[in-house]
C-alpha cells in the first residue's frame, strides 16, 4: 500500500488565544483524527502537549532542513514576508498550501512583492476566506485561478471547551445594564489606521455613555497588547472622556472569547482592514448581535456600518441594544473536510 504523503500545518498554538491560532488548533485537531499524518508545526512561543502538535524549537533550523526531509505537504499560516522567502528558497520540493488570514499581502511592493509573486505562483493551492480577495490578490500577483479555493477559517467550538468566566469579569458584566464585547489580535496602527478600531470604539462609548446617557460597559480582549505607546494614549482618552469604569481591557488572557461574547449583549467588529473575522462568527452563533464594519463580507445577520464612521456605529449599537434581540445563525461546519479534500488532491 502507498504511503501517504504526510501534511504539515506551519502556523501558531495558543496562547495567545487568536483567530489564526483558534483556527490552527482545531483544524490540526479534526485533520489528525481523519488522518495521523497530519500534524501542527507551532512557530509560536506556547508548548503544547497535544499528540498533533509539534513545537518548533529553532525555527530558523525546522526551515533549513526542508531540502533533505521527505516531500510532504506544508500547509502555511503565516504570511510574514521574511517567513514566506525563506519558504520559497528552501521547500522548493514540497507541495505548498497557503491560507491567507488577511490583506497583508495587498501592501507588499518591490522586491517583497516580487517574492511573494514568485512564492504563490509555485503554491499548489491558495486558500482565501473572504471571495471579496480573491479578485484584488490575482490582479496583484496573477495567481493561477485554478489553485485559488474560498473557504470559511471558522470552526465553531464545542462544549467541551468551556472553561467558564474568571470573576472580574462576571462582575464587569453584572454592573452594567448593557455589555459589549470586541476584541483584536494585536494593537496596531498601519496605512488603514487603527487595525482594530480602538479609536472608533473609545468614540462610540464617549457618543452612548456621554452623549445618550446609556449604561453601557465595554470589555476589550486583546490577545498581544502591541502598540504600547498608542494604548496608553487611548487609555488617557479613555480617562479624559470620563469612561474608565466603561471599560475592562484585558491582555493576553486564555478566556475563550466564546463564552465573552455569548454573554454579552453585543460584539462590535470594528476593523479598518479585515478578512472574515471568526468572533464575528462566534458571537453570532451564540445568539449575540453583531456591529461590524463593512471592510470585508459578512454574514446576513450581522449588521453593517461604513467604515470609520463612528456616528453610525454608535446609533446601530444604540439600537441593537436597545432592541434586545438575538440572532439566529448557523455557519457551515465541514471547514476540515474541505481541506482534507484539498490534500487528497494534491496527493493524486
Amino acid at each position: 500500500m502507498k504511503n501517504k504523503t504526510k501534511v504539515e500545518i506551519w502556523g501558531v498554538y495558543p496562547p495567545p488565544v487568536g483567530g489564526i491560532s483558534a483556527y490552527c488548533n482545531k483544524l490540526a485537531g479534526a485533520l489528525h483524527v481523519m488522518d495521523e499524518s497530519v500534524i501542527l508545526k507551532n512557530f509560536a512561543r506556547s508548548r503544547s502537549r497535544c499528540d498533533y502538535v509539534k513545537d518548533v524549537r529553532c525555527r530558523l533550523l525546522e526551515i533549513l532542513k526542508l531540502p533533505f526531509v521527505s516531500r510532504r505537504i506544508i500547509h502555511v499560516q503565516l504570511c510574514n514576508v521574511w517567513f514566506l522567502t525563506s519558504l520559497y528558497l528552501t521547500g522548493w520540493r514540497h507541495d505548498i498550501v497557503i491560507t491567507l488570514h488577511n490583506r497583508k499581502l495587498l501592501l507588499l511592493k518591490g522586491w517583497k512583492e516580487r517574492i511573494v509573486r514568485r512564492f504563490l505562483s509555485r503554491a499548489r493551492a491558495v486558500i482565501f476566506n473572504d471571495p471579496q480577495f480573491v479578485d484584488l490578490l490575482a490582479a496583484k500577483y496573477g495567481i493561477d485561478r485554478s489553485v485559488m479555493t474560498v473557504l470559511p477559517t471558522y470552526i465553531p467550538p464545542t462544549e467541551s471547551e468551556r472553561r467558564g468566566l474568571p470573576d472580574d469579569m462576571t462582575s464587569f458584566f453584572s454592573n452594567h445594564r448593557y455589555t459589549i464585547s470586541t476584541n483584536a489580535s494585536i494593537l496596531k496602527r498601519n496605512v488603514w489606521g487603527d487595525v482594530y478600531g480602538f479609536d472608533q470604539i473609545i468614540g462610540m462609548m464617549d457618543i452612548l455613555v456621554n452623549r445618550k446617557g446609556m449604561d453601557v460597559g465595554l470589555l476589550f480582549l486583546f490577545s498581544i497588547l502591541g502598540d504600547r505607546e498608542y494604548f496608553d494614549q487611548c487609555v488617557e482618552r479613555i480617562r479624559s472622556l470620563g469612561l474608565t469604569d466603561r471599560f475592562m481591557l484585558v491582555i493576553g488572557s486564555d478566556v475563550n472569547g466564546f463564552e465573552v461574547w455569548e454573554k454579552s449583549d453585543l460584539f462590535v467588529r470594528a476593523t479598518n482592514s479585515d478578512m472574515e473575522g471568526i468572533s464575528v462568527k462566534e458571537a453570532l452563533q451564540f445568539g449575540t448581535p453583531v456591529v461590524a464594519s463593512d471592510v470585508c463580507t459578512r454574514p446576513a445577520e450581522a449588521v453593517l456600518y461604513h467604515k470609520g464612521d463612528v456616528e453610525e456605529l454608535a446609533q446601530k449599537c444604540a439600537d441593537a441594544l436597545e432592541s434586545g434581540k438575538h440572532v439566529d445563525y448557523h455557519p457551515q461546519s465541514d471547514v476540515p473536510g474541505k481541506v482534507m479534500e484539498i490534500y487528497n488532491l494534491i496527493r493524486g
